[in-house]
This record gives C-alpha cells, sequence and structure tokens, in this order.
C-alpha cells in the first residue's frame, strides 16, 4: 500500500511536466513553420518583382540584329542587396537534349548576376560562392513556328555533387502558329558549403518539332534568403 501510495502521489507531478514538455515542443514547431513560411513569402515577392520587371522592359532593337533584356530589376538597394541576386537567360532556342546554354547580360554599369557568383559561359556553370539557402527559379516560355506536335521538355539543376536541385518538366501540347506556352518552376535550395555551382540540362521527350525557346523571355535566377544580409529592409 505505501509503494502503491507513493507512485499516485508523484503522478500529479509528472502529468503536468509531460503536457508542458508537449505544449513547448508544438509551439517550437510552429514557430519554425511561421519562421520559415515569412521567408518563403518575401522570396517569392522578389521572384514575382524580377519576373515583372523583366516582362515590362525588355526591348528589340530596330536594326533586328540583336534582342536585349534591359534591367530585369530596378533600384531596389533600400529593399534588396544585389550582390545576393543572379539571373542568366537562354542562348539558344532550340529546344535538344544536353546540357543548357546561358548568359548574363549588362543593364547600367554591371551584368545580371551579384558578387556571390560567377558564370563559367564554356561550362555553362553558375559557381555560388557562399553556402546558404536560396530560392531557385527557372521561367521557360516556348512559342510554336509552325504545326507543333505535343512532347515534354524537362529542365533539371545539378549541383557540384551532380545532386539534382530542381526539375521542372513542360507538357508541351499539338498547337498552331504563333500560340505561345509558358510555365514557371521554383525551388528552396541548400548549400552547405562555399563554392558550390549549378548546370542545368534539358531533355526532350516526342517529337518537338517547330517549338522554340523564346530567349528573352526564359531564363533562371537565384538569390540568397537567409543568412545577414540576406534581405535587407530600410
Amino acid at each position: 500500500m505505501s509503494a502503491s501510495a507513493d507512485v499516485e502521489s508523484q503522478s500529479p507531478a509528472v502529468r503536468p511536466r509531460s503536457r508542458c514538455l508537449d505544449t513547448f515542443l508544438t509551439v517550437s514547431v510552429i514557430a519554425l513553420f511561421l519562421m520559415f513560411m515569412v521567408a518563403l513569402s518575401g522570396a517569392l515577392y522578389f521572384a514575382k518583382h524580377i519576373e515583372d520587371e523583366i516582362n515590362a522592359r525588355t526591348t528589340r532593337h530596330i536594326d533586328g540584329v540583336t534582342d536585349s533584356l534591359v534591367a530585369p530589376i530596378r533600384d531596389t538597394g533600400n529593399a534588396y542587396k544585389m550582390q545576393n541576386f543572379a539571373y542568366l537567360r537562354a542562348s539558344k532556342s532550340e529546344l535538344k537534349t544536353g546540357v543548357m546554354a546561358w548568359e548574363p547580360f549588362a543593364y547600367g554599369k554591371g551584368q545580371t548576376i551579384g558578387s556571390l557568383y560567377s558564370y563559367e559561359k564554356n561550362q555553362n556553370v553558375l559557381n555560388i560562392n557562399k553556402s546558404g539557402s536560396y530560392f531557385l527559379y527557372v521561367q521557360l516560355n516556348f512559342s510554336c513556328t509552325g504545326r507543333c506536335p505535343s512532347g515534354q521538355f524537362t529542365v533539371r539543376f545539378y549541383n557540384k555533387h551532380n545532386s539534382e536541385e530542381l526539375t521542372c518538366t513542360v507538357s508541351l501540347p499539338t498547337r498552331s502558329k504563333e500560340t505561345p506556352h509558358s510555365q514557371t518552376c521554383w525551388h528552396v535550395v541548400t548549400f552547405p558549403e562555399n563554392e558550390n555551382h549549378l548546370m542545368a540540362s534539358s531533355l526532350i521527350e516526342g517529337t518537338l518539332d517547330n517549338w522554340k525557346l523564346e530567349m528573352n523571355d526564359s531564363g533562371f535566377g537565384m538569390f540568397l534568403v537567409d543568412g545577414l544580409g540576406a534581405l535587407h529592409h530600410t
């Protein structure tokens, strides 16, 4: 009876302690989730802003020799640190299986890649110099130049360890001439070490005759979403 009484007398003290621990863990999980959603919302906002600027400021030279994309983003120094940002547009319109070719371009006195990055054009590799979590997105715009059969076009981004960071598969329907098609894919990726890189490859399934990639309106971008100085508001 004495041992039983001792156990019962201890039970009320154990249960409150257990409930407190459960409450603490629940609140911690909710707090982490909310922090992630805030960071993700900020990332989506900047991605949308960049996309709007690209679409709004595309210009065509009168001589028809080259097309250029003017500043994809205005002077947002008070809202975002430009060194954390990179954007490269597609440099080939042909849809085929192989390594994707991209290029940064000039705007103002600089280019569309910040100081956290460098691009090796001969290797089609974007180097990421700083570890952290990044918002990575790709925007693909297609046009039909004749009778276009259906098929799939997939772009995959790989890190330096050859692991996939983002896959974007576009199902292109049977279309007639001058009918566009577009798709945007995104993912938050984490590089735990400095000096990483991204390379993109493409894969076609089916016969995509007469489909082409609109170079000025297709590209990929990324920006740092964690760490000191990733997002800067004043």
